[in-house]
């Protein structure tokens, strides 16, 4: 898993010259709750299951969307904002396919555009009764949507590949990509590609998953939760002036850290604790002197410190297990001092800490 550089990338926000920057106040204090009732820490000589850690209960109203599924916050933020919906058997079928006619709902509800277009008949096949027919007008109407230069039409069931989607997502939201016409951020995408500029700006954002090596399949085909992925970070991105929407998101990603570890799906668990301290250094950015937004952004690292000791515990560096369990320890302290609301999250990252300290032979310093 490639780091999503969230933190580093969001003074891109101000290219996106169509969104008006937030700056609610934060509150006097923040919840950091962290689902205590589903949380193991298995030992290093043992794996543990979702299903014996109790973590498969469904909590986005989606009975195919686990806690543990690796797009589970995305989708969660997404449905309770309105911006994607299930089927008619409580489903979201995250691994399924999307088409033209889901994308393009799905890019304006994120980004915030109304489809209020009036019905005129531009496509052979779509029609005024169509649920997705204002929403390919309004893609027609901003410039990202045209019919087949064959036979005009507008195809809503054809899938959609990484290209096709990322294009129409940083059209409509009126991002200028020229930038990156010569700028080369993917190895295995030319700069003759007629898609370069706009995946390699995507990349430099921090929104797409690159493999190993820092590529992409530019001709894949996504899924639901793909597009649901990226939608979400790019909202992140886009409300990156609004530092109770970054508290928020960051308090999201750190609740799902230990449900990843409990369903041994460690590089979820990096990749959440990750993107919590990307989303939180921007918070305090936004806010340096207040006390709740730094000891967010402690709490964040000190949870990240936290995967990393454990990560190295599994592959048998005790040693540096046992450096970065203290870094853990002396980070949650620092976040405890600095807003004393984190003391609840804070002793319990120190407890876990000294719960591998234990195993690996180290000692608290």
């Amino acid at each position: 898993m490639v780091k999503c550089t969230i933190a580093k990338t969001l003074k891109i926000k101000k290219m996106i010259t169509n969104k008006k920057q937030l700056s609610r106040l934060v509150g006097a204090s923040i919840s950091l709750v962290m689902f205590f009732s589903v949380l193991v820490t298995p030992t290093f000589a043992q794996t543990t299951n979702s299903t014996a850690s109790g973590i498969t209960a469904v909590a986005t109203g989606f009975s195919d969307v686990s806690r543990a599924h690796k797009h589970y916050v995305a989708i969660n933020f997404l449905n309770e904002s309105g911006v994607i919906g299930g089927y008619g058997d409580g489903t979201f079928k995250p691994e399924n396919p999307i088409n033209r006619a889901e994308v393009l709902k799905i890019i304006l509800s994120g980004s915030g555009i109304e489809a209020d277009e009036e019905f005129q008949p531009h496509f052979p096949d779509v029609s005024e009764d169509q649920w997705f027919a204002k929403y390919v007008l309004k893609g027609r109407t901003l410039g990202f949507v045209k019919g087949n230069d064959t036979d005009g039409t507008f195809a809503p069931a054809r899938e959609v590949n990484l290209a096709e989607f990322i294009k129409m997502l940083l059209a409509a939201n009126e991002i200028d990509v020229s930038m990156f016409s010569e700028t080369a951020v993917i190895p295995n995408v030319s700069l003759n590609d007629w898609f370069a500029p706009y995946l390699n700006y995507a990349a430099a954002l921090g929104i797409l998953e690159r493999d190993s090596a820092g590529n992409v399949d530019a001709g894949k085909i996504l899924n639901r939760g793909e597009v649901a992925n990226m939608m979400y970070l790019l909202s992140i991105i886009r409300n990156g002036g609004d530092t109770q929407f970054l508290l928020d998101r960051a308090e999201a990603e750190m609740a799902q850290i230990e449900v990843y570890i409990a369903a041994n799906q460690v590089a979820l668990a990096k990749g959440a604790s990750e993107l919590a301290v990307d989303i939180t250094q921007q918070a305090y950015k936004n806010m340096p002197e207040n006390a709740v937004v730094l000891g967010a952004a402690k709490i964040a690292k000190s949870y990240d410190y936290l995967v990393d000791s454990f990560i190295l515990g599994v592959q048998g560096d005790n040693e540096n297990s046992a450096l970065w369990a203290n870094n853990a320890i002396d980070k949650a302290t620092e976040a405890w001092e600095a807003n004393n609301a984190t003391q609840p999250i804070a002793a319990h990252i120190k407890e876990r800490a000294r719960e591998i300290l234990a195993q690996v032979g180290g000692v608290e310093e």
